[in-house]
């Protein structure tokens, strides 16, 4: 029978939502062998949940809290529950020398999050669950824009978003008491952070959503940034979108679909078509660009982020999304609702449009422009 060639590392995996179902669970199945992770212990108030993962992790122990699992410096901590337990149970893991891999939102507000960064620079191991970031699609995007291949990028638009039908565990998504934010706080992460891996800190922005007091289903997010491009995002809870990020060029486009990890589609100035397929991994040996194998998939991709932090914690590889970056999306988020408008909504008739307004200026918000 094949072994690894890893000593073990025992994973506790705190929240045993549906990101645990339909996510960590298998990832956790597929790296048993190669990565050595043993899943011992199974963490949820709710018994039910911690049966559902039982089922793939029989040998687990089950606790109710974080505490009462008794985590050490040997083990890796995976924090999946709602995020305004992030900070409290990452940090209660890292001060007894576990890693963590802490899913997003990394925390429930910024402040959170700074002080579990904190709790990692005295010498732990922090990672936040970004995993688009392992994208090949997305690390293709990086290096067009980087490398200016197609030439300086001018301007991009994202669309992003559809009718909620995520299976969630509870109600935490939309209660206010449970959350700082809607659609932006949830999605507007992994949107906001690819921005800011591909092209850094906007100059400037405009920030409007729907919220009146309550949690945004839909936003719009305006950019511009010190080298003349500008932006808009488009996210959306209750309305399909395109789910497309269209990148315009000097000398072409690029343009993403949402989650199709290793496809890409591309477009130069003069082609009467464009080119969409498959991204395959090139390796230069002198004169000759050979291929080596595939490109990774959407679950692939998040198997790559757990690969990752264990080949960290054996001080194999650097860790590739560590707590200060998960911080720059939350704190341009921050800025967001710091200068939030209320968005132009057609549809309102003028009885309730004036009631949104007085909604929105008892937060503060200006009323958006048509």
């Amino acid at each position: 029978m094949a072994t690894s060639k890893h000593s073990e590392i025992p994973v506790v995996l705190v929240g045993c939502g549906a990101i645990s179902r339909f996510f960590y669970a298998p990832a956790l199945t597929a790296l048993a062998l190669p990565e050595a992770l043993r899943v011992a212990a199974l963490v949820d108030p709710s018994e039910e949940n911690r049966g559902h993962l039982a089922e793939f992790f029989p040998e687990a122990r089950s606790f109710g809290s974080i505490e009462d699992a008794g985590i050490g410096s040997s083990h890796l901590v995976i924090v999946a529950s709602p995020p305004r337990f992030h900070a409290r149970q990452s940090i209660h893991a890292l001060e007894r020398g576990a890693a963590v891999l802490c899913e997003k939102p990394m925390a429930g507000s910024v402040e959170d999050a700074e002080a579990m960064a904190a709790a990692a620079a005295a010498g732990g191991i922090l990672a936040v669950g970004l995993y688009r970031r392992f994208f090949p699609a997305c690390e293709a995007i990086r290096g067009i824009i980087q490398k200016q291949t197609l030439g300086q990028l001018r301007s991009f638009e994202v669309n992003e978003g559809g009718p909620f039908s995520w299976q969630a565990a509870s109600e935490s998504f939309f209660r206010r008491a449970s959350t700082p934010g809607g659609v932006l706080y949830d999605t507007g992460v992994h949107t906001l952070d690819l921005l800011l891996w591909w092209l850094g800190d906007p100059s400037a922005f405009v920030y409007e959503d729907d919220a009146m007091g309550g949690l945004e289903a839909n936003c719009r997010l305006a950019l511009e940034y010190s080298d003349g491009c500008r932006g808009e995002v488009r996210l959306s809870r209750d309305w399909k979108t395109e789910n497309r990020y269209t990148f315009f060029f000097e000398r072409g486009f690029v343009r993403w679909t949402v989650n199709e990890a290793d496809r890409l589609e591309i477009c130069l100035d003069g082609m009467p078509a464009s080119v969409r397929g498959n991204l395959v991994p090139m390796t230069r040996t002198g004169d000759l660009l050979l291929e080596h194998g595939k490109a990774r998939t959407n679950p692939q991709s998040f198997i790559e982020q757990l690969r990752n932090l264990s080949a960290t914690m054996r001080g194999e590889e650097e860790l590739r999304v560590p707590a200060a970056e998960g911080l720059r999306s939350l704190r341009l988020i921050d800025r967001c609702y710091g200068k939030r408008k209320l968005m132009e909504i057609p549809w309102l008739t003028p009885h309730e449009a004036e009631q949104a307004q007085r909604l929105a200026s008892s937060e503060g918000k200006e009323v958006a422009s048509p």
